[in-house]
């Protein structure tokens, strides 16, 4: 019996080992990762893969109009928290896993619990940086195979899971922070600038194709001029979001500056190139802004247009990033000295130029 006993103490033993393990090895992943979507993504899979949670939502922290609160908005699931609810409160207060049956003994919660209970939440778990709260990890029920509950083990490892989460947030936000405009949500100036230097370096090792595109609105100044800078800025918006989903996943988009855009377009020949110019110069024409009146209400619409300009990488000693970049601007500013809302190749202009 005592030998029974000590051989069962091994094999659990050696499971906790390969628990803890596994826990660093996620725990690698996620730090090494600067996409808060990536990031995201592999918290949400690990509940799946190690814990059999049938699916899991993150709530992050969020200060959006000024009102800070616990946001997830997907396409499966929409959800809000403010940060005043009782169980936020608790939350800081306490910093530890959760079931929901919890939320029963905590004043003020009978709305959340009922929330969580129609959502088949059964773990709330914590996501803590420094002591501060900057997400709400919430796993589903158990796939049926692998029982009902939650194991006391498994509420351990989600913790730590928790724990390496947090840090991977809040690594993944700073990084935003550093490479990402604030306002269009695109790349910024300094990660474009230093991302056109390794596509250039990879284009050149590879002997692949490179474009590079720049738009600017056209009269953005009379937009400003006549309907407020708010109006302008949910035009840089709007051209923003247009320009995201007319690209490929591995395009670069970035705010070049004030209203000008760039995208750097890997692998892309010159006669692919225009069609995606063509096809982003077309979208963002469509596009209809409204005018307000005094009261408030839209009493008319207004368009915008852009000219683009882009040029090509050549494979040569001496061509450079700024070149590149030199000559999709020269491109572009031909297009609005000609007439604007139209896309220039600036090969066409030194065929012209020389002729």
């Amino acid at each position: 019996m005592e030998t029974l006993d000590y051989e069962e103490s091994i094999d659990d033993f050696k499971r906790r080992i390969f628990d803890l393990n596994t826990m660093l090895d996620i725990g690698k992943t996620l730090n090494a990762s600067l996409s808060l979507e990536d990031v995201l993504d592999i918290i949400i899979l690990t509940c799946s893969g190690h814990f059999h949670s049938s699916d899991a939502i993150i709530l992050l922290y969020s200060e959006k109009d000024n009102m800070p609160h616990f946001i997830c908005d997907t396409e499966e699931e929409a959800m809000s928290i403010e940060c005043s609810d009782p169980l936020i409160n608790f939350i800081n207060d306490n910093q530890r896993v959760l079931e929901k049956e919890d939320l029963k003994n905590i004043p003020g919660c009978k709305k959340v619990y009922d929330r969580f209970n129609r959502m088949e939440v059964e773990l709330i778990v914590p996501l803590s940086y420094k002591g501060r709260i900057n997400g709400i990890l919430c796993l589903k029920q158990k796939e049926e195979e692998f029982g009902s509950v939650y194991t006391e083990d498994e509420k351990q490892y989600v913790g730590i899971i928790a724990g390496f989460g947090s840090v991977a947030i809040e690594n993944a936000r700073l990084y935003e922070i550093a490479t990402i405009d604030l306002k269009t949500k695109l790349y910024n100036h300094g990660f474009f600038q230093n991302r056109l230097i390794e596509e250039i370096e990879r284009s050149e090792r590879y002997k692949t194709d490179l474009t590079l595109l720049m738009i600017d609105l056209d009269h953005f100044k009379n937009v400003n001029d006549t309907y407020g800078h708010m109006v302008g800025d949910n035009v840089l918006i709007k051209v923003a979001d247009t320009i995201k989903h007319q690209i490929r996943a591995f395009d670069v988009p970035a705010r070049f500056g004030g209203e000008e855009f760039t995208v750097i377009l890997p692998e892309t020949s010159s006669d692919d190139t225009l069609i995606v110019a063509e096809r982003l110069r077309k979208s963002i024409e469509k596009l209809s802004f409204p005018i307000s009146d005094g009261n408030k209400k839209v009493s008319d619409y207004f368009n915008i247009t852009v000219s683009i300009g882009f040029a090509r990488y050549i494979h040569s000693a001496s061509m450079t990033d700024d070149i590149l970049i030199d000559n999709a601007d020269r491109a572009m500013y031909h297009a609005k000295e000609h007439g604007r809302n139209q896309v220039v190749f600036y090969d066409n202009i030194k065929e012209i130029k020389a002729s």
